[in-house]
């Protein structure tokens, strides 16, 4: 099934002149590469609307902590 597109891969904003955020220094020192890769197989029935990406969700989970 197919993800829903959300316009946003990044953390970042849309201004490109605003100083970088402790957000930027985290997301720079992970690399979401493998946790994409572990996230991939997780997909809802292939009914429905199309999904959330898995890595936007799992950034948003972390953010909720």
């Amino acid at each position: 099934m197919a993800h829903r597109s959300i316009g946003q891969d990044c953390l970042g904003f849309s201004r490109a002149d605003r100083p970088t955020s402790s957000l930027d220094e985290i997301a720079a020192l992970i690399d979401w590469k493998p946790i994409t890769e572990m996230l991939a197989p997780l997909y809802p029935a292939t009914k429905g609307e199309p999904a959330w990406p898995p890595l936007s969700m799992f950034r948003a989970m972390l953010l909720a902590v």
